[in-house]
């Protein structure tokens, strides 16, 4: 949808949105699909194997902070 300029900006929440469940998946399942599509995405766009498992490394060793950018 396209505002108009003299439109205002504000919008309001449908019913839809009071009906949001918890997730089902606890925070380790969660935390492990986050890593599959993470391999899956590397994978995807042509790192080979061992290029995805160095990267992987190198993300757990960020979010771990034993390095800083």
């Amino acid at each position: 949808m396209i505002a108009q300029p003299d439109s205002t900006t504000t919008t309001s929440i449908g019913p839809a949105a009071a009906n949001v469940q918890p997730s089902p998946l606890s925070a380790q399942e969660l935390y492990q699909l986050t890593l599959y599509k993470w391999r899956y995405s590397l994978e995807a766009y042509g790192f080979a194997a061992h290029e995805v498992r160095e990267l992987m490394f190198l993300k757990w060793l960020h979010a771990s902070r034993r390095v800083q950018p």
